[in-house]
């Protein structure tokens, strides 16, 4: 897998803040310590009631967090659709004709040679953001250099469209031990997204995903990517 620590640029597409980090947070880490350039692409900064606390969380916290984040991280950023408290926004019911048109404009100005997309999960935004990857990414759209595809997943990405996932979708291993207290760090700094629970959307979800990946590379901690793409030329 070190081939991707090779590249000079990746574009992470995150559904939401704090997604990028769930799934790749370690990976995000280790290619910033690299010189890796890094860009997230966050679809949709909105504001959200949390069903499971009652408390509206609003776009400018939201915004807020993202910014911490990558600054403590040192990625660069930009948001598709953020709007204010006032307005309400539902990514899943967008046209997905015109998010492809700006992915692909950003892909074309930004000319990553490492893509990494959501896998679809059970939630609605991340399966019109997987979908709408998709259709950013295929092999006619990029021409220009070879772009390897990556799927992240993340703590509650066993259920859904990805349940049935498995290793024989291409499944790559990246080794985070020495990265897992960064990846936790940058988490912490989305305060109204981390449960304190016992929750697939906790410290102690992420920490026990990456020891369990970690189990099946026979590594302290690791994070799991399904190869998408990967054209070699001879």
């Amino acid at each position: 897998m070190t081939f991707i620590f090779d590249a000079k640029r990746w574009l992470i597409v995150s559904p939401h803040a704090d997604d990028a980090e769930l799934g790749c947070g370690g990976v995000i880490a280790a290619g910033r310590e690299k010189g890796i350039n890094i860009h997230i692409a966050v679809a949709s900064v909105k504001s959200e009631n949390h069903l499971y606390r009652d408390v509206l969380t609003t776009s400018e916290v939201r915004e807020q967090e993202l910014i911490e984040s990558m600054n403590f991280s040192g990625c660069s950023y930009s948001i598709f659709y953020k709007t204010d408290s006032s307005n309400e926004f539902d990514l899943a019911s967008s046209s997905k004709s015109a998010f492809i048109k700006k992915l692909d404009s950003l892909i074309v100005d930004f000319s990553p040679q490492v893509l990494f997309i959501p896998v679809p999960s059970f939630h609605q935004e991340h399966k019109w953001v997987y979908d709408c990857c998709m259709a950013a990414s295929r092999p006619y759209k990029i021409t220009k250099e070879n772009v390897i595809i990556l799927a992240y997943e993340y703590p509650p990405a066993g259920g859904g469209d990805s349940a049935s996932w498995d290793s024989s979708k291409g499944a790559i291993y990246v080794d985070i031990s020495n990265y897992i207290d960064r990846k936790i760090e940058m988490l912490t700094l989305y305060k109204s997204q981390i449960r304190s629970d016992n929750t697939s959307l906790s410290l102690k979800a992420v920490k026990t995903l990456s020891m369990y990946r970690g189990m099946q590379c026979n590594t302290d901690h690791a994070e799991l990517f399904y190869l998408l793409r990967c054209v070699c030329k001879v």
